[in-house]
């Protein structure tokens, strides 16, 4: 028999995200079946719903002695960054930090997780090791492509972290918006509303946009779209995102004739240094839970990137 009793760091989390992190060499099919079989038990309770919220003193029970517990994390001083971190916000929790262009999100050498777990560490280092030892992980609740650059939202704790995640997939909640500056050797104009659906050409390896689903891994998108400043070749947008697809700018705006400047991916004639000129340039916040409720009807933004931006083009 396997027992546990949950802290007040691992309140609000769900039984099986628990499980999952306890259990981690153990196939998860196996930890639904305990459900299944009544093998767990959650206050003395037989519990089958995987998702119930744990509560602080609440003691899970496993009649199972097959199962292996993983180790608690060995505490390690996360590795310096070669890059500085510049933040715009941070409390108690959250960090709300600028992604420089070519900088990978996570799984590289240098990247922005990285600076961000360094970070963090050098802030409060027993505070960061006791979130360790509960399993948690500092990692961003968005992300953004290498070669963009913009805000991104690290929650600080499990708390924060799942409401934060929740409310990213509703933009009323979480508002992105973007500054693009895009060719427009067509003389077009996008719409003020975009709809309709992206997907993976396979074979040229990269995002298509269409008004139809014309592949099984289609999926819906939208955003709205405001010309901000037109000049020569080239013109200012503001995109509010409706949905977070992949490179859904992008595959949009080649789609229009109008590619991101320096996305020779996505037909830019323009080649520039390892960036293009996409920026996701504000966060806004609107009916967050009570604890983040101090949040609400605040933005933070990249400060006076709109003048930098038209200066650029005026230089072109």
């Amino acid at each position: 028999m396997l027992e546990f009793s949950i802290s007040s760091s691992e309140d609000n989390q769900t039984i099986i995200s628990f499980l999952k992190k306890r259990f981690k060499t153990t196939p998860l099919s196996l930890i639904y079946k305990l459900f299944r079989v009544k093998k767990i038990k959650l206050n003395k309770n037989h519990i089958r719903y995987y998702h119930h919220r744990l509560k602080t003193g609440d003691k899970i029970i496993i009649h199972d002695q097959s199962l292996k517990i993983a180790a608690v994390p060995v505490f390690q001083a996360p590795p310096q960054s070669f890059f500085p971190l510049k933040s715009v916000h941070e409390d108690e929790n959250i960090l709300i930090v600028i992604k420089e262009h070519n900088v990978p999100m996570r799984d590289s050498g240098d990247c922005l997780d990285k600076a961000v777990n360094h970070y963090l560490y050098q802030q409060n280092p027993s505070h960061y090791q006791k979130n360790l030892q509960t399993y948690f992980v500092y990692t961003a609740v968005h992300r953004l492509d290498k070669l963009t650059k913009g805000l991104v939202i690290y929650p600080k704790n499990s708390l924060a972290k799942k409401a934060l995640y929740n409310a990213i997939k509703d933009k009323s909640v979480i508002t992105k918006s973007y500054l693009a500056v895009c060719e427009n050797y067509h003389s077009t104009n996008f719409p003020s509303s975009v709809e309709g659906f992206i997907s993976k050409n396979e074979l040229k390896q990269r995002m298509e946009f269409s008004f139809q689903a014309i592949r099984d891994n289609s999926q819906s998108c939208s955003l709205q779209t405001q010309t901000l400043f037109r000049w020569g070749d080239y013109q200012l947008l503001k995109m509010i995102l409706g949905t977070g697809r992949k490179h859904q700018i992008r595959a949009i705006s080649s789609y229009y004739h109008n590619p991101v400047v320096g996305d020779e991916k996505y037909g830019s004639k323009v080649k520039l240094d390892h960036k293009i000129l996409l920026f996701a340039y504000q966060l806004e916040f609107n009916k967050l839970p009570p604890f983040l409720a101090y949040l609400n009807q605040k933005s933070f933004c990249l400060k006076n990137l709109q003048n930098d931006l038209i200066k650029w083009i005026k230089k072109q």
